[in-house]
């Protein structure tokens, strides 16, 4: 261990990785600490997808490059080693608790185009850290895993990372990585500054032998329940199982009680007469407004610390990418300062917050808390035709949007209280929407 590093890594997720591994190749002195024993194992459901094979996100369009095994970024100019499982999906389905759908995507016309067609495509994490970690290590850094990072603090020019067990390390920046709950963004009040809108909590399970229609498909589905909550599946890589995921802004909510009902009775029962569950998966997170500067006190942050629910493994890697690059000509120049970081706080600013509205991400949750199950089933029931456009999550709500605007005059006609509904939910602040999904949440602010 050295006594002092050009660069502390907090977090050994995609973005961490991502920024360790790059600092590593720049030729500095590293050092990435993690939490988990075990640095590339999941521990938290994942749906493990690429954002986006089929459009741009944070102006890029992902390429998987399956001859030489490796993720590519050409805006951006950087690919990573990816030598993993891969599956490609190619519609996403939104589903009412009675069986009525959405889709975005043509299944069976995108799944004859093969790989040109898909919407996207579900990789491995685990592989993907392995690949990222190997790098890193090959290139000189150093780690530190087990140490749970309790804060940060600026003394002598250099920042001074504390874990609960004790051990310190010192660093000319600090990289914070780690994560939605992100103990570095709290201590240092980054979050005294963002709107909290609830606590996003999933449980469910891994599952094989279901007997899925269109099973290369991304599904969710509202389900008939109180409190509100939902559904996600989607596919694992290299493997026919699939992860069945509830989710609630509720905690305490009968999530078990849900999902058995789901996969024994109502609609999709008859897809589950013979899964069986292989893997027990859980995550919390809280939704809340992107922060506005990602910087602070020689601590700079990236990927899912940030963000407003998650940066996605793309937003995570380029994030990681951009800040080390930024670090790394800051330290040649000697600014060790705000002004030294300002190429990648610009890219904060430009390319996500004035590019990317955080309220659309949230969007895609909002329905549920405007409208019951049965009436969104009456408006999925609407729809006859696929919709069409990139896997996104900030443009896909807005594609439903769209959708939705051309039903709407058959809602005003038939069931004109669901319309007024409707024309309320855009302008409704969403405060208000989240009324009590915010009492009952737990929001992580304030200092440790």
């Amino acid at each position: 261990m050295k006594e002092a590093y050009d660069c502390v890594v907090v977090g050994a997720g995609p973005g961490g990785l991502m920024a360790a591994k790059t600092a590593a190749e720049n030729g500095l002195r590293v050092a990435l600490i993690e939490r988990k024993e075990n640095v590339t194992q999941i521990t938290r459901a994942c749906s493990m997808m690429v954002v986006s094979l089929s459009g741009h996100y944070l102006s890029e369009r992902v390429t998987l490059n399956t001859r030489d095994q490796r993720l590519c970024f050409p805006h951006y100019g950087f690919s990573v080693p990816y030598d993993g499982p891969y599956r490609n999906f190619y519609s996403w389905q939104i589903w009412s608790h009675k069986g009525h759908k959405l889709q975005i995507g043509d299944y069976e016309e995108n799944m004859r185009k093969g790989d040109a067609g898909r919407t996207s495509a579900v990789y491995s994490k685990e592989t993907l850290l392995g690949c990222l970690l190997k790098e890193y290590l090959r290139n000189g850094g150093e780690l530190f895993n087990g140490y749970n990072v309790i804060g940060a603090v600026k003394e002598d020019g250099k920042v001074k990372v504390i874990t609960q067990e004790g051990k310190t390390l010192k660093g000319t920046f600090v990289v914070a990585a780690d994560g939605r709950t992100s103990r570095l963004a709290r201590c240092l009040g980054l979050n005294q500054t963002r709107s909290f809108f609830g606590t996003n909590l999933g449980a469910g399970y891994e599952m094989v032998g279901a007997d899925i229609p269109q099973d290369q498909s991304l599904f969710q589905m509202f389900l008939g329940e109180e409190p509100r909550m939902r559904i996600w599946m989607t596919p694992r890589a290299g493997s026919e199982a699939y992860a069945v995921i509830i989710m609630t802004l509720h905690p305490g909510a009968d999530m078990e009680g849900a999902f058995e009902r789901f996969i024994n009775t109502g609609a999709f029962a008859s897809w589950f007469k013979r899964a069986e569950k292989t893997k027990k998966l859980s995550v919390v997170g809280n939704m809340l407004s992107h922060v506005t500067k990602p910087y602070k006190d020689q601590v700079i942050f990236i990927g899912d610390t940030i963000w407003c629910q998650e940066s996605e493994m793309t937003g995570a890697l380029i994030s990681g990418w951009k800040a080390v690059s930024a670090l790394t000509l800051a330290l040649v120049e000697g600014k060790i300062s705000e002004e030294g970081m300002k190429d990648y706080i610009t890219w904060w600013e430009d390319e996500v917050l004035k590019k990317n509205d955080w309220r659309d991400m949230i969007r895609n949750v909002v329905m549920p808390y405007t409208l019951n199950p049965d009436e969104i089933d009456f408006l999925l029931s609407l729809f006859k035709k696929s919709l069409f456009g990139p896997f996104d999550p900030y443009e896909t709500p807005k594609i439903v949007g769209a959708g939705m605007a051309e039903i709407m005059p058959i809602v005003a006609k038939e069931r004109p209280l669901i319309f007024e509904k409707m024309k309320k939910m855009g302008g409704t602040p969403l405060n208000v929407v989240f009324g009590g999904c915010i009492r009952a949440g737990f929001p992580a602010f304030g200092t440790v």
